[in-house]
């Protein structure tokens, strides 16, 4: 069974229903410092539905490729649980907040299991960039790099002291939706432009 979508037009359409919901994370984060649990869940559902959709060659090679083809439903469920995996550990360190967790897992639910472990990567380096341009350009930086380097400090063996906890001494939360946006258009120009994962899986 195919449906009325090529493969590319079935890209086209996933990429732009990624693109606004992550455009929308991002205002939420900016503005309110929070990711709103509905549009998680409408964008893992996206995920999903737009990956049970038969496609011309039916390849399910998935979305970040140059030639793109529907996951299928377990691939794409299990691409939200690898991304809630990958993260699930920062939010435990309390150096990221439920909601850029589940974020990341709804962009799993487009992409994959193989891709979401690259895509990772790329929202960490945009996440490190951002990070440091705040640290060193913006007003309030040196605030910034102390509680860094506090929180560096409590993460060795043996550390003693007052816990440090960045999600309210801090003093900017940078909206980490920035980042997700990020690293996805990062990594969706790296690949469309037909290079290869930066870890290949198969």
């Amino acid at each position: 069974m195919t449906g009325i979508l090529s493969p590319q037009g079935w890209q086209f359409t996933a990429l732009l229903a990624l693109a606004v919901l992550l455009a929308l994370a991002v205002r939420s984060d900016a503005r309110q410092r929070r990711i709103p649990n509905t549009l998680v869940l409408v964008a893992l559902m996206a995920g999903v539905l737009l990956n049970l959709a038969h496609t011309a060659s039916d390849a399910r090679t998935g979305l970040f490729t140059t030639e793109p083809g529907a996951l299928g439903l377990w691939l794409s469920l299990a691409g939200a649980l690898t991304g809630l995996l990958l993260f699930l550990p920062m939010y435990l360190l309390r150096a990221l907040g439920a909601g850029d967790v589940k974020l990341l897992a709804a962009v799993g639910a487009f992409a994959g299991p193989a891709a979401t472990v690259n895509l990772a990567l790329c929202v960490l380096l945009a996440g490190g960039v951002l990070a440091l341009a705040r640290m060193f350009l913006f007003p309030g930086g040196a605030l910034v790099r102390h509680n860094m380097l506090a929180l560096l400090g409590q993460l060795r063996p043996g550390a003693t002291g007052p816990v440090f906890d960045p999600r309210t001494q801090t003093a900017w939360r940078m909206p980490y939706a920035v980042a997700v946006a990020g690293g996805v258009a990062g990594y969706a120009a790296w690949t469309l432009s037909g290079r290869a994962p930066f870890i290949p899986f198969g």
